[in-house]
């Protein structure tokens, strides 16, 4: 007991040192320049307070880093220091709106295990939740997600996209590959792009290509809503390498019948899969809670598709002040806790967090699926380097 106390002191004084040094780098950052008044000073004058300028990005590297070690530090002073019994673990499935972004992100990443993590190109829509809903901020997306895999090639793996309502979508995904894409994103499945069926006649050569090189696609389908369209597109197809995000949107009702026809859709193809993303801030906790009474059907659903379960957060990484690295070292926890533990609590649902469900328990607990470390390995390992291509 003596020495389990003496280790938890020493924890809690590397929190410290961490949290000191964190506000050190911050405020030397904001410090005065010689000769000058600091940026964040109101002056007393009745005058609005300058904006501070941006940090370096050295600085800024340095402070996030700091950041998500603070936060590493505290899960370990909570639940004990051990080893992560999972290496090489892949993000299947993020959204990110510049480098600069990445730099919150990336750090959490890498204490929670994340050897890499695929980025895939979004419209401006589904980065700031309006705006443009294909190019060319499709494009645009691309080449900041390029410059991010440039900076950080061993970590970073590029997804282009492609706007169906583009004449040329063939040649620019052909373009994109070309610059390095090593897969496709593609929208039209979700409610908020679908605009016809997923299989237009000038969208075939774009799947025979797809089919023909064995590229990666993340398709983000409805199943609920469009399993019809999205069966017939595998008969026309069948060799396809796809990934249908969110368990195909079909969570919220695991005993209803499109969570039955998934389950014929992936035995009859094994070149379709699925991931464990179910979306960010309020989305991915009420996922979480809609998942809760079905516990045992969901293990069984791990258990059947073992092979074809990847595992993503979809947490979409932005400049949102709120999207700390602290932030997304809850967020990716909270994901890996929901499949590991048989009860687990995260922060974001805590009864002083902005999420808070009225209803729940206040210590934001919730039941997980404790599943077995061989299927574990499959979903965060083993399932996403073989939908990669990777060796």
């Amino acid at each position: 007991m003596m020495i389990r106390l003496a280790a938890t002191g020493v924890m809690a004084s590397m929190v410290l040192t961490v949290s000191v040094l964190t506000v050190s780098v911050l405020s030397s950052s904001c410090a005065a320049p010689p000769g000058g008044v600091a940026a964040v000073s109101d002056g007393g004058d009745g005058q609005p307070a300058k904006k501070a300028a941006p940090l370096p990005i050295a600085t800024e590297r340095v402070l996030r880093a700091l950041e998500a070690d603070n936060a590493a530090l505290r899960r370990q002073i909570a639940e004990g220091q051990r080893p992560d019994a999972y290496q090489g673990i892949i993000n299947a499935h993020e959204h990110a709106a510049s480098l600069k972004d990445l730099e919150r992100y990336l750090p959490a990443a890498r204490t929670a295990g994340i050897a890499a993590t695929v980025l895939v190109a979004s419209p401006e829509f589904t980065i700031m939740g309006k705006g443009d809903k294909g190019e060319p901020s499709m494009s645009q997306n691309f080449k900041a997600l390029l410059e991010a895999q440039r900076a950080y090639p061993d970590e970073i793996i590029p997804f282009a996209t492609i706007d169906p309502k583009d004449p040329q979508k063939l040649e620019h995904l052909q373009e994109h590959v070309a610059m390095g894409a090593r897969g496709l994103k593609i929208y039209s499945g979700h409610s908020n792009f679908y605009d016809g069926p997923l299989l237009p006649k000038d969208m075939e050569p774009v799947l025979q290509y797809l089919e023909q090189t064995g590229l990666p696609v993340n398709w983000h389908i409805n199943l609920a809503k469009f399993m019809d369209d999205f069966e017939a597109v595998m008969a026309k197809y069948p060799k396809l390498n796809v990934m249908v995000p969110h368990f195909g949107v079909v969570f919220w009702r695991a005993n209803g019948p499109a969570m039955a026809r998934l389950t014929a859709l992936l035995q009859k193809y094994p070149g379709i899969y699925v991931d464990t993303s179910l979306g960010t801030r309020e989305i991915l906790l009420d996922g979480m809670a809609a998942i809760e009474p079905h516990r045992e059907a969901f293990r069984a659903f791990f258990e059947a598709h073992q092979n074809q379960i990847l595992w993503g957060t979809d947490s979409v990484i932005t400049g949102n002040p709120e999207k700390t690295p602290g932030w997304y070292h809850k967020v990716i926890w909270a994901t890996r806790d929901h499949l590991e533990k048989d009860v687990f609590s995260t922060e974001l649902a805590a009864g002083y967090s902005r999420y808070f469900q009225k209803g729940r328990d206040g210590e934001g607990r919730f039941q997980g699926l404790a599943l077995p470390p061989a299927i574990l390995q499959k979903v965060y390992v083993d399932n996403t380097r073989r939908w990669l291509r990777l060796p």
